[in-house]
């Protein structure tokens, strides 16, 4: 008997890897910045979420007596998590199954899991190689129609997780220094063991609890993207203040205004205004996440939030902050910029740090 699909379409893509489109237009490097990097950032925010490539499948089904009905997971990861949910308005049978195994049904040898639903089943199982999976729900002994609804969700393990983000990170930093010039400093992610949001005060290095419980407290994959890349680029900014020897590279509202001109800078203004505008309404979520991680910088407080809604309206934000940018700028940026100016670039500065470049070269 082969699976049966519980919809038309193809829901059974219940788990897409993380991809990255390539970028073609190679004006200059801060484009590149943004489609390549910034948009990776929020890609992997679902690895640590059990999120599917849309959110979580609920799928309905009535299986008739005597009958039993599967639903294919199609090529899913080694170490990949699958959590399954069953409602059954009756007794009915429920096993994951391998290919191999399904293939042998009624009779699997060896089934990832084996149950019986009353009512409500929850599981979930690891998987051991990459493949095909079914779940199938058996109601071949059951003398009544059965009406089951089941909810799949997909994440890759925990060790996968780690190595995607901690390269898209590592590519991160290696766009950055095709921006400004700055000496390396650690950037990656890690299960730091305790409720912190990040780890390395020399650097960006994002602990996975942060992650973890900002999605369960905002229960929500955008404002977590929104929320998540504001830390982050604020933590950018405290770092790159640091080690350009600002003078104020110690106060998290420079780092916050920093984290903002950035973000308006790579066209990520609309993500940094979400971040804030979601803290200044929803200020139990920010003190929920404070109490829990004891950190005055993560997530943003309301006051903090509404500053840099403050900062995200005034219109020569990024502009102003040229003249502390621009001498930090790589050579190559600042002769693409003279070619071809943004909104923020100022001509001048521009014209003049290059000019000094060459009388120092000289």
């Amino acid at each position: 008997m082969k699976p049966c699909g519980f919809q038309s379409d193809q829901w059974h893509d219940i788990l897409k890897l993380l991809t990255i489109k390539p970028f073609n237009d190679n004006k200059f490097y801060m484009r590149c910045l943004r489609t390549k990097i910034l948009l990776s950032i929020c890609f992997w925010i679902f690895a640590f979420s059990t999120v599917a490539a849309k959110g979580p499948v609920t799928l309905n089904a009535d299986i008739l007596p005597g009958k039993w009905k599967a639903i294919r997971l199609k090529n899913l990861p080694k170490d990949a998590v699958v959590a399954v949910a069953v409602e059954s308005s009756g007794d009915i049978a429920v096993a994951l199954l391998d290919k191999s195994n399904y293939k042998r049904f009624p009779l699997p040898p060896r089934p990832l899991f084996y149950g019986k639903v009353e009512n409500r089943l929850s599981f979930s199982v690891s998987i051991p190689a990459k493949g095909d999976y079914f779940v199938v729900f058996d109601n071949r002994s059951g003398a009544h129609e059965r009406s089951v609804t089941v909810t799949i969700r997909a994440a890759r393990g925990k060790g996968d997780q780690m190595e995607a983000a901690n390269q898209i990170l590592k590519e991160f930093e290696q766009q950055l220094h095709k921006i400004f010039i700055f000496e390396p400093f650690p950037i990656g992610i890690m299960q730091c063991g305790m409720p912190r949001a990040f780890m390395d005060e020399s650097g960006v290095v994002l602990c996975a609890e942060y992650l973890h419980h900002l999605y369960d407290t905002l229960e929500d994959p955008e404002k977590t993207k929104e929320a998540l890349s504001f830390s982050i680029f604020h933590e950018l900014g405290r770092v790159l203040l640091t080690k350009w020897n600002h003078p104020a590279s110690g106060e998290k509202e420079m780092a916050d205004e920093l984290a903002a001109v950035l973000m308006v800078m790579l066209n990520q203004k609309e993500r940094a205004m979400g971040a804030a505008e979601f803290f200044v309404k929803n200020p139990s979520a920010s003190e929920a996440l404070m109490k829990l991680f004891r950190d005055d910088r993560h997530p943003l407080s309301p006051k903090r939030a509404q500053e840099i809604l403050t900062w995200l309206k005034d219109l020569e934000l990024a502009h102003k902050w040229q003249k502390t940018l621009v001498p930090h700028m790589q050579t190559s940026l600042l002769e693409k910029l003279r070619q071809q100016p943004t909104s923020w670039t100022d001509p001048f500065l521009v014209e003049k740090e290059l000019t000094k470049r060459l009388k120092t070269s000289i």
